[in-house]
């Protein structure tokens, strides 16, 4: 009975954490792609996960994988979709306990968009003369990704005290 709940909770998040506009722009069919990965998605692997290079090393993985079923060019599409879900199962009572996801938090990432980029990571990187590679989501590759997470790894401790991947919850619609 409780893996079978469990399971409904992972494929409740899957579905509601990547909506249409998600993945707003790419082929027919990638949303639906993209949460059948994810409700299948093995939360276990992050069981024994103590040490950030150990998280990101299963998270390329995973979004190498993801990139590959979805037939896309970008890397950035599958990092977006596997970041949001990630986020949405530690914040989950029932997904977080009973794969101890609280270890991962300081590891997750902050989803990288036009918002989150565009309109605030750059306003902070233009107040520290700090140059941020960024297009749009299509087009972001790992390199781009590592280094705009430092920076906002940095952002997020320096002037929100909160680990990054919460910067969405100050950015969004400016906070409102």
């Amino acid at each position: 009975m409780k893996e079978d709940f469990i399971k409904k909770v992972q494929i409740r998040e899957a579905n509601s954490s990547i909506g249409v506009s998600t993945l707003r722009g790419q082929k027919k069919g990638t949303t639906q792609i993209v949460r059948s990965f994810l409700k299948e998605f093995n939360l276990h692997v992050f069981k024994e996960v103590n040490l950030e290079s150990q998280f990101v090393e299963i998270l390329d993985k995973q979004t190498d994988l993801l990139k590959e079923l979805i037939n896309s060019r970008s890397w950035g599409i599958a990092r977006k979709a596997l970041n949001i879900f990630l986020f949405h199962s530690v914040n989950n009572i029932y997904l977080n306990k009973e794969y101890n996801l609280n270890k991962i938090i300081p590891f997750l990432e902050l989803t990288l968009d036009n918002p989150n980029v565009k309109k605030h990571l750059k306003k902070f990187a233009t107040e520290e003369n700090t140059k941020l590679d960024w297009t749009n989501i299509t087009k972001l590759t790992k390199v781009q990704s590592d280094k705009i997470q430092a920076f906002a790894k940095r952002v997020a401790k320096e002037r929100f005290d909160c680990k990054r991947c919460y910067l969405d919850l100050y950015f969004w619609r400016d906070g409102e």
